[in-house]
């Protein structure tokens, strides 16, 4: 009890964890003799991982940073979405600015766009090449459909190339092995709305089908009755398994509709779909996978340019944008001898931008990458790993990926890791292939032909990071106790910035004909330190304790000098991220009827530099964040009957309706307030059951 004291008064995170007795991951079933041959401690089903190799292992020797959310922590917290859950994770910094945008990255360079994360469901890579980031708040699945999510804190382009920059996250969605059905049905404040419903069937003897669908919506925090999000989605699976081989389908189809208001203009999105389909096999030793993905939407724009108080001209109406991919990939698993694993495999993809209110209007890219991944055991306390990628795309140079790590169990329990990787981030086509038609002029003023050569720079080179960690992992107190503590420097360059270098006349106008506004890679090239400490306590089964605590520092090695004033320069601290990352969650979950659980979340101040006036040629102020403390939590009560169960409770966000921003507000010349939403409390109703 001593123990537990101590880790709530630590005041630091959660990851909080139960268990549900019928829901059993199919990790679980996994012989462990198949991939730990020493005396390692007894391995929960939360501790076996898959995301960080490409193969199943044990947590704690994996050459990353991991953690892992299990369906337990889903079920029993007070999230109802993805990005939720993400934001209780150590080192991950998350800025829900919208119900149909958010932006997650990790450790560091995490606050701006969110495209510096890699996000991957059942093996398919869900960033959206438009803009290269995820659509967090759109995404093709549930909760209800999640197994297990796995973090990479860190690099990852060693295994899995373009974008897995700074942070992977990979979902595992639910399979079944029984006919079922299941309904969610939930409700509250800010207008949220969430249905959805799964049906399991067994057909023969190696065949398994699931299909769900549902639908949601998502209102403004602050503008009662303000819906800014709606979103339909279906998703059809099936497993076939024969032996020691599986086979996988899958489709999918969102069709969201939404706002979205950046420092720019507001923005809805009209006509849009995300639409996926995969196909993969998978033997002992070989893994094939086939995969296809679409994107497309209308987006309407409500964007006049100015510069000061003149009215220089407006952007269309409304931009359209399609894209689709078409992914191949191959993976080999090969043991050539006792304690040695080996893992080579390749990837292909065929991208496509299609956009009439662009110059061209059609777009090519492909991108081709080979890795090998080698894990040499040496006794039964070491185990060493070494690996590298090598990527091709048409757009940017020839990249490698190295990645080299040990991880040594030095006592009992208690491993140390030691690791060293570079990863990239592939420019997105708005980064290199954006020129947009179709901006109207004001007398006097060329936008069209300014806009047709500025925004995309197709001369970019790939983001970088390098990354240098050490991690402790250990288990104590008969294994009650588990302590991780990281610490990382992380090396960033040729960071992407949107830099605008506006040259004025004789009568302080504008001088489109010298003025420029491009992506380039000349600016933000910044250092990272920082670490994290995590606990999670156990009594008795019933009681759970999580808390973890991040600490970072990052600064300038160079800054773009139009932003020097606001920024800072050479040497100075990066204001736009918070120092501090600390939290908190208490659960109790006995094995039957009411459960509950408490959770805290805090971050330290950090400024943003925005433009004044919400305007593209508006020279950029810093607007300040002070720090903040968030409270959650849930209640839920269960009852078992003959055929299944039925449970329902509550899930409270930001309790006590503490006024902090993910984001930050500007005002237009003509009076609209853009960005800056007042992230308040949300009441969350909800009934689940099983027949």
């Amino acid at each position: 009890m001593r123990i537990l004291l101590i880790v709530v008064g630590l005041a630091v995170a959660p990851l909080v964890l139960a268990a549900e007795e019928e829901d059993v991951s199919d990790l679980e079933a996994i012989d462990e003799e198949d991939f730990l041959t020493d005396e390692f401690a007894l391995l929960q089903e939360e501790e076996i991982i898959y995301t960080a190799a490409k193969h199943e292992q044990a947590i704690v020797e994996s050459p990353s940073a991991v953690t892992v959310i299990t369906r337990e922590q889903i079920e029993n917290t007070h999230c109802t979405d993805l990005v939720c859950l993400l934001r209780q994770v150590p080192e991950v910094h998350v800025r829900k600015i919208l119900p149909m945008f958010a932006a997650v990255g990790a450790r560091a360079l995490s606050g701006e766009s969110g495209d510096k994360a890699l996000l991957i469901i059942d093996g398919r890579e869900e960033n959206i090449e438009i803009f290269g980031a995820p659509f967090w708040m759109i995404l093709p699945i549930h909760l209800e459909d999640i197994e297990r999510i796995e973090v990479i804190r860190g690099p990852g382009s060693a295994l899995y190339g373009a974008n897995a920059h700074s942070m992977v996250v990979s979902i595992f969605t639910r399979k079944t092995d029984e006919n079922f059905s299941r309904v969610f049905i939930g409700g509250g404040e800010n207008d949220r709305l969430g249905l959805h419903a799964r049906v399991g069937a067994v057909l023969g003897e190696h065949w398994r089908l699931q299909l769900s669908g549902g639908y949601e919506t998502g209102g403004n925090w602050r503008l009662l009755d303000t819906r800014e999000l709606t979103m339909g989605r279906i998703r059809l699976r099936m497993d076939r398994e024969d032996g020691d081989s599986t086979t996988s389908l899958q489709a999918g189809l969102v069709i969201p509709e939404g706002g979205a208001y950046t420092s720019l203009a507001p923005t809805e999105s009209f006509n849009a779909y995300l639409g996926h389909l995969i196909a993969s096999h998978e033997t002992g030793f070989l893994l094939t996978k086939l995969t296809f993905g679409l994107y497309g939407s209308d987006f309407h724009l409500d964007m006049p340019l100015f510069f000061g108080p003149v009215k220089l001209g407006e952007f269309p109406k409304t931009v359209d944008f399609f894209s689709s991919n078409l992914d191949g990939e191959v993976q080999i698993n090969w043991e050539p001898f006792g304690g040695n694993l080996l893992i080579a495999g390749g990837n292909y993809r065929w991208i496509t931008l299609v956009a009439t209110k662009n110059r061209p209007e059609t777009v090519h890219q492909h991108r081709v990458g080979v890795f090998l991944h080698d894990e040499q055991r040496l006794g039964e306390n070491l185990v060493l790993t070494g690996g590298i990628r090598f990527d091709y795309n048409n757009i940017t140079p020839f990249t490698v990926s190295p990645r080299l790590a040990c991880v040594w169990r030095f006592t009992g329990d208690q491993f140390l890791r030691f690791a060293f990787g570079r990863a990239f981030r592939k420019p997105s086509f708005m980064n290199t292939s954006t020129h947009f038609t179709g901006v109207v002029g004001e007398p006097g003023f060329k936008l069209d032909e300014f806009f047709v050569n500025s925004v995309g720079n197709e001369g970019l080179d790939n983001e970088s990071i390098t990354a240098f960690e050490i991690g402790y992992r250990g288990r104590l107190m008969d294994g009650d106790l588990t302590v991780e503590a990281d610490a990382f420097l992380h090396l960033y360059r040729d960071t992407i910035s949107f830099n605008v270098d506006i040259v004025t006349g004789d009568m302080g106008l504008p001088d489109l004909d010298r003025s420029k506004m491009i992506y380039t890679n000349r600016g933000r090239e910044v250092n990272s330190v920082g670490g994290s400490l995590s606990l999670t306590y156990r009594l008795k089964g019933f009681l759970w304790a999580s808390a973890n605590y991040t600490y970072r520092y990052t600064w300038y090695l160079s800054a773009p000098e139009e932003m020097a004033v606001v920024e800072g320069g050479q040497g100075d601290r990066v204001p736009w991220e918070p120092a501090h990352l600390a939290n908190l969650a208490l659960n109790y979950l006995p094995a039957d009827g009411l459960r509950c659980g408490l959770s805290v979340h805090g971050a330290s101040e950090h400024d943003l530099a925005m433009p004044e006036n919400g305007g593209l040629f508006d020279d950029p102020v810093m607007v300040h964040s002070p720090p903040f403390i968030m409270v959650g939590g849930f209640v839920a009560w269960r009852v078992n009957f003959s055929s299944g169960w039925f449970e329902g409770g509550v899930r409270a966000f930001n309790v006590f309706h503490q006024g902090f921003r993910d984001t930050q507000a500007v005002s237009r010349p003509d009076g609209v307030e853009l960005g800056g939403e007042l992230i308040g409390r949300q009441i969350f109703l909800f009934m689940r059951g099983r027949i």
